[in-house]
């Protein structure tokens, strides 16, 4: 049989179609997708950097404290609580620091936690072009299938 003719293709093409229908070629099993995750919501008015800055939902919340101080160009501390809910030791928390409608690069950091499940790291912010100093720090915690988000607002200080 020669495979040239249009009537081998078509039935290439068919088998093809019916193999990838059937479900053979599906994620593993195993492979679990990340579920969207919960928001925990924190006052308008907090400032991370200047006091520490609580963020509630579904039967989970954190306190977030940043330096003090923070200022660009400077390292600072990230300390972060889990006041209600637990976290496992094979959780990730990762916190990106941001600044509404700018680009400011990639400022991400994963925390570690210490021997009293506080979640600590340091970080250090680039200087502002436009001389902003209006930045929020959105928290990722992924634990197994359980994920958690928010976005907690601060100021950093002028360089001196």
């Amino acid at each position: 049989m020669n495979c040239r003719r249009r009537g081998c293709w078509i039935l290439l093409f068919g088998t093809v179609l019916i193999i990838a229908m059937s479900g053979v070629w599906q994620r593993p099993a195993d492979e679990v997708l990340p579920t969207e995750p919960l928001p925990l919501l924190a006052a308008a008015e907090c400032d991370s950097a200047q006091a520490a800055c609580v963020a509630r939902g579904e039967g989970f919340a954190l306190e977030l404290s940043l330096g003090p101080p923070v200022q660009p160009m400077q390292p600072f501390g990230i300390q972060l609580r889990i006041l209600q809910g637990q976290l496992s030791s094979d959780a990730t928390v990762v916190l990106q620091f941001q600044m509404q409608d700018m680009d400011m690069g990639q400022n991400r950091y994963r925390l570690i936690a210490d021997e009293q499940s506080v979640w600590r790291g340091t970080a250090v912010l680039p200087v502002c072009s436009r001389g902003r100093s209006d930045w929020f720090a959105q928290i990722d915690i992924q634990d197994g299938e359980r994920r958690w988000s928010a976005e907690l607002p601060f100021t950093v200080i002028a360089q001196q």
